[in-house]
């Protein structure tokens, strides 16, 4: 978070053992930035982005 100038809030539901919770938490945030940054192969030239694919 330090490095990529953001603010990161994870919230955990659960769970009782310290060392698993954290292993959770960091998995949980690489596989959403995996998400949102990667590109998509069907659409090897677009930017990532959520332009247009939230709604309110």
């Amino acid at each position: 978070a330090q490095n990529a100038g953001i603010t990161l809030h994870v919230t955990n539901h659960y769970g009782a053992n310290n060392h698993h919770i954290a292993e959770t938490c960091f998995k949980a945030v690489a596989r959403a930035l995996r998400s949102a940054l990667e590109r998509d192969p069907r659409q090897p030239d677009a930017v990532p982005s959520t332009k247009g694919s939230l709604k309110g």
